[in-house]
């Protein structure tokens, strides 16, 4: 009895009028929120339509302005630099739309077609050499793996009826694209005016958000960049194994693993046993050897090549990517899986920036009395 009079006794103390009118408002401000959700939603999305282009403009202007500052350090103007880093992606976009594109469409079928075969065999081999416990349950699943290949192959001679759809989408992405190009070499000719203002307005708010702003730009700079120049290296890595054990779908896969990257260890992962299943039709030494390769190349990649590329800086943790991928992915969807490794940088060095401050201003009055 004494503990709960004085815990009535404590409510009686601490209670007040505006503890009550704070925890109306809030009950308040959550009943609007959930009865206008809809509502709320709709006005960001329209927001979200409206700004869309300027968004992507921008990021492609953020990807772009370090081979821009690039080719300035050596000597060639920003006029000149940023219409031909602009013609030379334009000559991949033409390329890959006229020569890669169809290649890979018409092949995608076939590629279907491999890996159907190859986990018939798989399936074969385990019914005939497998009689132990569980041998049923594996069989079962391996069909349906199968059921659901067969359902893919099933969409392509039915592709005519999704056609219209397909042609509205790829022009709305294709006026997407070209405004947010435009947008972006507006703002590549005026990134030093923009970092200007941006860097005048962070510092408006507060030189915390200003020193974490910078870092953050600073750390996402060096990632961008080195995941375009991993991605290089990847696609080219994998695309020489894949012809050289003799896969007909080399390019298709080379190309999916440099991709893949976007997902760390996920992404590579998938397309690495997509690749070794779709290669079982080959005769067994060349499924061993591309097995043996994948796991040399894996190593390597991991302990010599990304090291080299990225910075001291971002030292990214498995346990933390995976973990990011995960929550990402739960929060955001299929996007979430791109913006997970940024997500996270940002968030760690936000994290790491804070307690550095603060750290240097518990210090500060140590350093004042022994000056």
């Amino acid at each position: 009895m004494d503990l709960l009079s004085r815990m009535m006794q404590k409510l009686r103390d601490d209670f007040s009028i505006r503890s009550l009118v704070r925890i109306v408002l809030f009950l308040a401000a959550v009943f609007l929120l959930q009865n206008t959700w809809s509502f709320l939603t709709g006005i960001v999305g329209l927001l979200w339509h409206a700004v869309r282009p300027f968004f992507w403009g921008f990021v492609i202007a953020y990807i772009l302005h370090r081979p821009i500052n690039y080719l300035e350090n050596h000597k060639i103007s920003r006029k000149i630099a940023i219409p031909l880093i602009y013609l030379v992606l334009f000559g991949i976009f033409v390329w890959l739309v006229y020569s890669m594109v169809p290649m890979l469409v018409s092949r995608f079928s076939d590629f279907i077609n491999t890996m159907i075969n190859s986990v018939r065999w798989l399936r074969d081999t385990i019914v005939t050499s497998y009689t132990g416990p569980g041998g049923s349950w594996i069989s079962n699943m391996i069909d349906s793996s199968l059921e659901a290949l067969t359902d893919v192959k099933a969409l392509f001679p039915s592709v005519s009826t999704i056609i219209p759809n397909f042609v509205s989408g790829m022009l709305n992405a294709l006026i997407l694209g070209l405004i947010s190009t435009i947008i972006s070499i507006f703002m590549s000719f005026e990134w030093d005016q923009i970092r200007y203002h941006t860097s005048v307005f962070s510092l408006r708010i507060s030189r915390r958000f200003h020193r974490c702003l910078f870092a953050v730009n600073e750390d996402l700079t060096d990632y961008l960049g080195s995941m375009i120049i991993l991605m290089g290296i990847r696609f080219v890595e994998y695309s020489l194994v894949y012809l050289l054990i003799g896969h007909p779908d080399w390019l298709i896969l080379g190309l999916a693993t440099a991709i893949s990257l976007i997902i760390p260890y996920v992404g590579p992962t998938s397309v690495n046993t997509v690749g070794i299943l779709s290669a079982l039709q080959l005769p067994t030494f060349n499924v061993v050897l591309l097995i043996a390769l994948i796991v040399i190349l894996a190593q390597i990649d991991e302990y010599v090549i990304t090291p080299m590329v990225h910075s001291h800086n971002l030292k990214l943790s498995p346990m933390w990517i995976l973990f990011s991928i995960f929550a990402s992915s739960t929060l955001f969807g299929v996007g979430g899986f791109i913006i997970a490794i940024p997500m996270y940088l940002i968030i760690r060095t936000v994290i790491r920036m804070y307690l550095e401050m603060d750290a240097e201003e518990m210090l500060k009055p140590q350093k004042e009395e022994t000056a």
